[in-house]
Formats: C-alpha cells, structure tokens, sequence
C-alpha cells in the first residue's frame, strides 16, 4: 500500500486519485481511437454523452459508498471527495444513458459498447488506485497463500487484522476488469449487434465480482453484500438482453 504517491509541502497528492486520473486518460484514448473513424458531428454528440456519463459516474459512486459504509456500520469521510462503489456510479449513469441518447439521438447501445471497453480499462487502473490506497482489502488468509498482503498497524486493516495476511482482494478487481478489457479489445471487430459488448461486460463483471466479494472483507457480515446483490441482478439482466437482442435481431449489424 503506497497512499500518498509524493508532497508538496503540507499538500499530499494521493495515488488513489493519480490512478483515478490515469484510468480516465486511458479510457478516453481508447474511446478517441475506437472513434476516430466516425463523422465530426457523432464524435462531437459521443463526447458530450461521456462528459455528461462521467459526472454521473463520479456522484453515483461517491454517494453509493457513502450509503454502503453506513448500511455496514464502517467509518467514512463524509466530504464531497473521497472513495467511491463503482456500481452505484454505473447504475446511476445507466438510467440516464437512454434519455441523453435520445436527447443527443445516438444510438445509445453502440455508445454503450464504446464504453465498455473504455471502462474496463478505466475500472483496471482505479481498483489498483484502491489497492494503494488500502481500501476495499480482503480477509485474512493463510500465511502460505502466493498473494498474501500484509497492511502497516496505522491502516483501517492493520488495526483490524493486526498482523495477519489478507486477501489483496483490489488487486483481483484491477485483473479481473484488465481480463474483461483484453477480452473486449479483441472481440470488438466480431461483434454482431450493437449492445453485445456492453452486456458481455456486464456478465463477465458481475460473475467475477460475485466471487471475489466472499474474499472481501465486510463490517457487517451479511449473506450477500450490496456488491454481489448488484452482481446477481446485473448477470441475469445481461443473459436476459443478450437472448432476446438475438432472438430478435435487435441492432442487428
């Protein structure tokens, strides 16, 4: 874990929040690129869709965070910036995506796919930045395990694990969306309708979150938490669209 990246005086400059910023810099070259073919005024209408997404994102996460550590009775900063649960982000961005699609009319599936690939490589760099920055951390494992992570007594997981090794469970985040992304990157070409990215994202997403939440550490222990809830609605939704857009031939290319 390696919080605080350098400083400025009495101004810290946080790696959590440099690896926020290298995700988004890095999902927006993948997105210019995937792009980079299509006329003026579509990129011109794509781009404001990622800004407007973007901002979404950001307070949904944000404030989703915030509710899950108080549903989990976990301590939190209650300021406007700070960790966030990209799911609440992603859902909050979801149910604004169709109506600016038909505002701006673009086809709000192929954008959709553009931004799968976008954010799996987004979602690689941030879950690192959580990694540094000692969130979202595991619990314990056998002293033996090949990824064994062992956090300092002034962090939230030394405190509670002391001195016991743990799941780095942020790092089986970052390669599970840097696994999605390859995938994604090379499928792109063959794909058959607009839309099937985006729900093979999610399938893939929410099938390995669901199981690296049991490794996760949680404040309160429930029988599903908030994340894997979301996993298990996100996995049928995307089984469900993915059958009916090929029954139907729905955005069929």
């Amino acid at each position: 874990m390696y919080p605080i990246l350098f400083s400025f005086g009495n101004f810290d400059i946080m790696t959590y929040y440099v690896m926020i910023g290298i995700g988004s810099i890095a999902g927006l070259l993948v997105l210019y690129f995937n792009i980079k073919s299509f006329p003026g005024d579509k990129k011109k209408k794509i781009y404001i869709f990622v800004l407007i997404s973007f901002i979404l994102v950001i307070i949904g996460s944000r404030v989703g965070y915030i509710l899950e550590s108080i549903l989990q009775k976990k301590p939190f900063c209650a300021s406007i910036i700070g960790p966030g649960s990209l799911w609440w982000g992603l859902v909050l961005a979801t149910l604004f995506a169709f109506p600016v699609a038909k505002i701006l009319k673009v086809n709000e599936w192929e954008i959709a796919d553009l931004f799968a690939i976008s954010i799996s490589i987004g979602g690689f760099f941030t879950r690192l930045g959580c990694f540094f920055n000692g969130c979202c951390f595991g619990i314990p494992v056998d002293e033996n395990f090949p990824f064994a992570t062992y956090y300092p007594y002034t962090t939230y997981a030394g405190k509670i694990f002391q001195d016991k090794p743990i799941h780095p469970t942020p790092l089986y985040l970052a390669f599970s969306w840097l696994f999605i992304f390859v995938i994604l990157f090379f499928y792109k070409k063959h794909k058959k309708f607009h839309g099937e990215l985006i729900l093979i994202m999610a399938f893939l997403f929410s099938l390995t979150n669901f199981f690296i939440e049991f490794v996760r550490y949680h404040e309160t222990q429930n029988l599903l938490s908030v994340s894997q809830i979301f996993s298990v609605i996100i996995f049928f939704t995307s089984i469900l669209l993915y059958v009916l857009f090929k029954i139907y031939k729905i955005n069929y290319l």
